[in-house]
């Protein structure tokens, strides 16, 4: 397969310069500048199609989009560039039509993966685009079967866990005491707050907390990777038992970028665990809905996802389901983080 996806991304690369280059050669038959006539030069974080961060488009932008097509890269929210939340021959073509001065740079569409907003309490929160993937995992515990296809309408997500800072505020705005033993700095995530807790502060700023389904199409995106980066475990891009933050505990939110979900969230495993809004079942994978799972109606005990600093890679993977908990239940590992549907 390897060999295969190299030739083909070789014969693919040459049909586009050639459709592409050859045939129009931009506004005067030579590549054009964009950064000097668009006023981009500078190097904007998540433009669409500037997969190597360089600010504008380039050949190895398009190169990167066809390795995503042919299997050789993971998806990547960035290469989108046709605007259809989806990675194809088209998005290359867009890529390249405003490297030779065909089309104008930056790419200018509706929402897309990973673009920003501040919510009311201050927080970034990343855009999900809707979407399907497989939900679950085979080759994971028996509550993370069967694996079943989910599709869902787009959302925003917390980019990273709700802060002390930022759970602070609220409790000063609601006169409701914080958590006494979540003692780390106000970067850090909060921590010993419940599924109410977490509840109370969406009702407060016009959040929700995630569904499962939400937060495992957040974290793994449309591929359903096993970990947020891809399909291997790496302790270096998440706060985790054999990388754990100061004092042995959690990290500053945001501390692995490397780590990022396709849809740019950080911190999606490891830190700390984050409460999802279903009350669990085992068997909920067997009876769920297709579209936007809202989880059960009814339960005893709620989930959270994510895994913690003081777990190893099988818990932190994007499909753990970590269900022994009540909605009035605290520990020094769980925090949460928000979403929202667009308004």
């Amino acid at each position: 397969m390897g060999r295969h996806s190299l030739q083909v991304l070789a014969i693919m690369t040459t049909i586009l310069l050639v459709a592409v280059v050859g045939c129009h050669g931009g506004r005067d038959g030579t590549v054009s500048d964009v950064g000097a006539d668009t006023g981009t030069g500078l190097c904007q974080a998540g433009l669409r199609g500037d997969l190597n961060g360089s600010g504008t488009p380039d050949i190895t932008d398009a190169v990167g989009i066809l390795r995503i097509i042919v299997g050789l890269d993971p998806a990547n929210a960035l290469a989108d560039c046709d605007c259809d939340s989806a990675t194809g021959i088209t998005d290359a073509i867009a890529l390249l039509r405003c490297l030779v001065g065909l089309a104008p740079w930056p790419i200018a569409c509706g929402l897309a993966p990973g673009d920003e907003t501040t919510g009311p309490d201050g927080q970034t929160l990343v855009w999900v685009p809707a979407g399907s993937f497989m939900m679950g995992s085979e080759d994971g515990l028996p509550d993370e079967r069967p694996v079943h296809q989910v599709t869902l309408d787009g959302f925003w997500i917390g980019q990273c866990e709700v802060t002390n800072a930022q759970y602070r505020a609220f409790c000063d705005a609601t006169g409701r005491a914080f958590p006494a033993w979540s003692t780390q700095g106000d970067p850090h995530p909060v921590v010993w707050v419940s599924w109410e807790d977490a509840q109370a502060y969406c009702d407060h700023y016009g959040y929700v907390l995630p569904t499962e389904a939400q937060w495992e199409y957040a974290a793994a995106g449309p591929d359903a990777l096993t970990y947020p980066w891809g399909d291997e475990f790496d302790d270096q891009k998440c706060c985790n038992f054999d990388t754990k933050g100061p004092g042995g505990t959690t990290f500053p939110v945001g501390s692995f970028p490397a780590g990022a979900s396709w849809c740019g969230a950080l911190d999606m495993v490891g830190n700390v665990y984050e409460w999802c809004n279903d009350w669990y079942s085992a068997t909920y994978y067997e009876v769920s809905p297709e579209l936007n799972p809202p989880g059960p109606a009814d339960g005893t005990k709620k989930v959270l996802r994510g895994g913690s600093y003081g777990n190893t890679n099988q818990r932190c993977r994007a499909a753990f389901r970590y269900n022994y908990e009540y909605p009035n239940s605290i520990s020094e590992g769980w925090g949460f983080r928000v979403a929202k549907s667009p308004s």
